[in-house]
């Protein structure tokens, strides 16, 4: 096949009709994948838990305040007594954390001081698991909570991609090998989906493991907190799913209406190159000594 027909192939790819067909296929072949992917996306968009009377919301909402409060006064004064009764006992160290009588009770004085922040600690949660008990999981507060739990873990994986993305720019930049900008415009792309899909799978794991959390917190029974965690799963990892595969479409539709342009280029560059009048040079007409030289004139022809 000539280059020109090989311009004319690729430039007549339809990428629309091969993505229609890569659908078509998908759901005929994996129907209960793809049902259980759209129940997983309904779910992550319209489910908001079941709504509390206004009692249980009112106790639950003066549970909170107490939670808070505990936490900025006691809690907190905890916190520092610690981190203070800690450094005395590190400082107090001696040579290779030898530790005499006075590092002795220094370090019993921190150990005193965390204790008491984890008793602080503890009437803290004593607090906010009990109110929670009183709604459940799958009221709005408990939804809420997995939601705002999901969507911190989403950052968190978009800020990982971010953060090694610009290291392996910065790699590239100092690693002394010459590039073009084009190629390493396409590496990092290409780079960037790696550690996005790392990311998010990352910070998926840790959301499902902050879930059960959740769960053991509102204090749902076997059955009840078993089925919620599976929908979360299902839910949380059809919209990972689902940004993924549109991100790496874009990426590859671009990339292909790239190649798309690049062929119509050549094609128009290859019509000027190979479209013009032939060039035709003559030779003869001149004499040498007063006579034609070779009896004639001579025609030759160039493409």
């Amino acid at each position: 096949m000539s280059a020109e027909g090989q311009v004319q192939k690729k430039d007549d790819i339809d990428i629309g009709g091969l993505a229609v067909k890569g659908v078509t296929y998908v759901i005929k072949n994996r129907p209960i994948t793809v049902s259980t992917w759209v129940v997983g996306l309904l779910l992550a968009a319209f489910a908001n838990g079941f709504t509390v009377d206004d009692a249980t919301t009112e106790s639950y909402q003066i549970s909170l305040q107490h939670a808070e409060e505990v936490h900025k006064k006691d809690l907190v004064r905890a916190f520092q007594d610690w981190k203070k009764a800690d450094e005395r006992h590190y400082n107090s160290k001696g040579w290779f954390w030898a530790c005499d009588g006075k590092c002795q009770k220094n370090l019993d004085k921190a150990n005193m001081a965390k204790a008491e922040m984890n008793r602080v600690q503890k009437m803290k949660d004593d607090v906010i698991r009990d109110a929670r008990r009183e709604v459940g999981i799958w009221s709005t507060f408990g939804v809420q909570d997995v939601r705002n739990s999901f969507w911190s873990a989403w950052q968190s994986g978009k800020d990982f991609a971010a953060r090694y993305t610009m290291m392996d720019a910065m790699f590239m930049m100092i690693g002394g090998k010459e590039e073009t900008a084009i190629s390493m415009i396409i590496k990092l792309v290409f780079q960037y989906m790696v550690n996005l899909t790392m990311g998010l799978m990352g910070a998926f794991c840790f959301f499902m493991y902050n879930v059960y959390t959740l769960v053991i917190s509102y204090g749902e029974s076997m059955t009840s907190g078993l089925a919620f965690f599976l929908l979360v799963f299902v839910a949380g990892l059809s919209t990972i799913g689902t940004y993924l595969f549109a991100i790496m479409g874009t990426v590859v539709g671009g990339g292909a209406y790239i190649v798309k342009q690049a062929a119509e280029q050549q094609r128009l560059q290859g019509a000027q190159g190979g479209g013009g009048p032939r060039r035709q040079v003559q030779y003869g007409g001149g004499t040498y000594g007063g006579g034609r030289v070779g009896g004639g004139a001579s025609r030759a022809h160039y493409d």
